[in-house]
Formats: C-alpha cells, structure tokens, sequence
C-alpha cells in the first residue's frame, strides 16, 4: 500500500460523488447514450474554454491525432515532423495514414526543439505535429512562423495541456489554437480525464470540423443519413460528455492546484546538486502540469528507494526512446538530449487532491535518498 499514490482518481470521485452520480442517472433516465444534447453542450463549452471556433468530441485522444492526419488529407509518402520524445500515439497517427514521421530531438523542456525543424524539412514535408507534453507548450511563435515559410500544415498534440497557454504579441493563446486542428486527451489520469477514455478535436476551420465529425461516426451525415467517407467508430459517448462537462467546470481550480504543488516540489528540490527541476523561468509560458517530471542522478535506485521504502508512487516515461520500440525497427536514429532524458527522468505524484503533508513528505524522502 502506497502512502501517496502516483494518481488518485478516487479521492476525486469521492470529492464530488453526488454530482457525478445524479449526472449519470438524469443521462440514462432520459436514454440519451450517443450523440445526444450532453454531447453538444459540451463540445460548445469546450470551444470557449479553449478560445475556437469549433470542439469534436472523439473516443480518445489517438482518434483525434489519426483523424486529424486524415482530415489534412495526409497521403501515403507525406512527411511529418515531431519528436522522438513522447507517446507512441503521436507517431501511430502518421503511420495510420501512410506517411512517414520524421522524428528531431526535443530541448530542456522537453519539447520539439523548433531550431532542428528547418533541416527536417523535405520536398515530401506535409506537415508539423508539435507534441506540447507535460503541461507545457511549444514554442509556438517560432514553429508557425516555420510553418508559414514552408506552407506546413501544423497539428498540436495537445494531449498533455489542457489549458497551457503561450504569451505572443503581449496576447494569451491557448494549447490547441494554433494548429489546423488541437488534439486532447481526457484519458482518466489526464488533468481532465474521462471515466473511461475520450479525446477532442479543436480547430477554426469550417471543412475540417466538419470532416472529423463524419469520419468519427463511420463516415455518415446525421442529417441527410448519407455515407461520404468509409470513416470509424471514434465518437465520444454521451455519459461521458456529460461527466466531462461537470469536471469542466472545477478545471481552472485544479490548475491553481497542480501549479501551487509544482511550486512546492521546485522550492523543495532545487538546491540537490543531482535533481534537474523543471523551473524554466520563461514568463511567457503559463504551465499547466499535467506531469511532475525532474531528471536526476542514480534514477533507477531513487525509483526503487521510492517505491519500496518510502511507499511513494513514481512512473518512468519513457525508459527507452520511442524509437528504439519494435514497431519503428530499422531505424539508425540517435537523438542526444532525448537519450538522456530516458535515462533521467522519474515523474512525481501530481494531482489536485495531493496534500501540503504528502508533497512535504515525498521532498524529504527524496533529500533523505541523496543524502
């Protein structure tokens, strides 16, 4: 038994088990299970909560990469660019469709490193899939100015920033605004997580909407009940849509929550000369904190001292390049900072429920390791 749990989405649950539950009955007495009003109401909340035009609910957030590729008219042969550095899915979404991933090397943040973009860039070049991970974005303005010189179509993999925002131009631009389309996930231990798994689609542009939406329900206009593509079934449920839509509303207060925690682990930490903390210092960044991540010396021990002495919950992602996975041999690929990282990284408990006491107790146990 953990004494604190890498995630915890029963104390969640338990904080607001009556609301979560009068939703579910009020959607199952009225019957309403797919692509009903709840569904509706919130793909519109979500459209002013991210700042669009338009928000597509899909079953997860790998639908919404892959339907994204499809939407952009992605061809067998077309180039992708992202990063080597994250989530399988990120990649899969260009293989789905035909194309090929050009993977480049991510900086200190862990994201895309936008000055390693110019020289991926082929004749076969399609598009950018900039990967915003752990709760913090690209560097936008630099990636679409790239995109523009190139005339590259950009998908953000917003997965993992769900309110993360980038100052440009003295404005606020959320995660998921810059791109043709913005991909989320609302996978259970995602900052806005489902009961199950569920993913959006966010973009400005009509067509796309509009392509995405039939691709998602095996390529059927609800209206005219006529077949235009051979699409998926990728929608998002009803009774999810509607739990989601109540979580919807306690997100600003989690965030506060996550960064007040994040600020406690950064003061906690920073003075151990073998712990790297994320403390970028780039006021332009409003950082979100989907994921607690430090890179550290000896990380493999402090995972197993962790684990079984302190009872504190920790997860490794990613051990191992995602490059060097079976489905992506042969490659000769060698990504330097992205090597490191997975020889470094070990994520921390991060969640809004974390106590101050258990924040306090995973600082100490981890000083108590390097001492």
């Amino acid at each position: 038994m953990y004494k604190v749990r890498f995630v915890n989405p029963q104390k969640q649950y338990c904080d607001h088990r009556q609301k979560f539950l009068k939703t579910i009955d009020n959607v199952f007495l009225r019957g309403d299970l797919i692509l009903r009003q709840d569904l509706d109401n919130f793909e519109k909340k979500f459209t002013k909560y991210i700042g669009v035009k338009y928000a597509i609910g899909v079953n997860s957030g790998t639908d919404a990469l892959t339907l994204s590729m499809i939407a952009i008219g992605l061809k067998p042969g077309d180039e992708v660019i992202t990063v080597g550095h994250t989530f399988m899915a990120s990649i899969s979404c260009i293989y789905h469709c035909g194309g090929v991933a050009k993977l480049i090397d991510v900086g200190k943040d862990f994201n895309i490193n936008p000055n390693l973009i110019e020289n991926a860039i082929t004749r076969k070049t399609k598009a950018i899939i900039p990967v915003h991970l752990n709760g913090r974005m690209c560097d936008m303005e630099k990636i679409i100015k790239i995109a523009k010189k190139y005339k590259l179509v950009i998908v953000e993999d917003a997965a993992q920033a769900i309110g993360a925002k980038i100052k440009i131009n003295n404005k606020w631009k959320n995660a998921g605004t810059f791109g043709t389309t913005g991909c989320f996930s609302m996978y259970p231990f995602k900052m806005l997580g489902a009961f199950g798994d569920a993913g959006m689609v966010t973009t400005n542009n009509t067509e796309i909407a509009h392509k995405i939406r039939l691709l998602r329900y095996n390529g059927e206009d609800r209206n005219d009940r006529r077949f235009y593509y051979h699409g998926y079934t990728a929608l998002l449920d009803n009774v999810q849509a509607a739990l989601l839509d109540v979580k919807l509303n306690y997100l600003p207060l989690w965030i506060k929550r996550r960064q007040k925690i994040a600020k406690f682990y950064n003061d906690g930490l920073k003075n151990i000369k073998e712990i790297v903390v994320p403390n970028f210092q780039d006021k332009r960044f409003f950082d979100v904190w989907q994921n607690y991540v430090i890179r550290v010396e000896n990380r493999d021990k402090l995972k197993s001292y962790l684990d079984k002495n302190a009872k504190i919950e920790t997860l490794i992602s990613w051990p191992i390049p995602t490059y060097k996975e079976p489905v992506l041999q042969p490659n000769n690929l060698k990504l330097i900072e992205t090597e490191k990282i997975c020889k470094e990284v070990i994520s921390l408990p991060m969640y809004p429920e974390l106590t101050d006491n258990q924040v306090k107790y995973v600082v100490t146990e981890i000083k108590k390791f390097y001492k």
